[in-house]
């Protein structure tokens, strides 16, 4: 693993890690916050596929897989003093929550992003004009 790797990962940790801790401010100071991080999330993914920068979509790809964690940590909170049921239920909606924040979140914005971005018009076959040599050979026939 080559030092630029390392440092390609750390910088997705980093990231990982500002979105599960902005997520867990947002809750603390409420619901609006918590959306509010997550129009910012999701905002910088739909700038970064429309741009059509690899580095910047993967960066918001893994700060919005930390607030999905974020959203894990929020869930189990209430699970905790529950049966032994309410704990598998739980389970399963946080395999869901992430199944959505790592997969089917970022496929919608970037199909959203897809029918945002311009796209550049078909250039029409245009024949070449004839050269001096072309016009003198041609006949009565052309």
């Amino acid at each position: 693993m080559t030092l630029k790797t390392v440092g390609w990962l750390l910088v997705l940790l980093l990231a990982w890690f500002a979105g599960f801790i902005g997520m867990a401010f947002a809750l603390v100071a409420g619901a609006g916050w918590a959306l509010g991080w997550l129009a910012v999330v999701w905002g910088l993914y739909l700038l970064a596929v429309t741009l059509r920068r690899v580095p910047l979509r993967d960066v918001a790809w893994a700060a919005g897989v930390g607030y999905g964690f974020g959203v894990i940590r929020w869930l189990d909170v209430p699970a905790e003093a529950g049966a032994g049921w309410l704990r598998w239920l739980v389970m399963g909606a946080d395999l869901l929550c992430l199944a959505f924040f790592v997969l089917i979140a970022p496929a919608l914005l970037a199909w959203v992003a897809s029918k945002w971005m311009p796209r550049p018009e078909p250039e029409l076959p245009v024949e070449k004009p004839a050269s001096p040599e072309r016009l003198r050979r041609w006949g009565p026939r052309d």
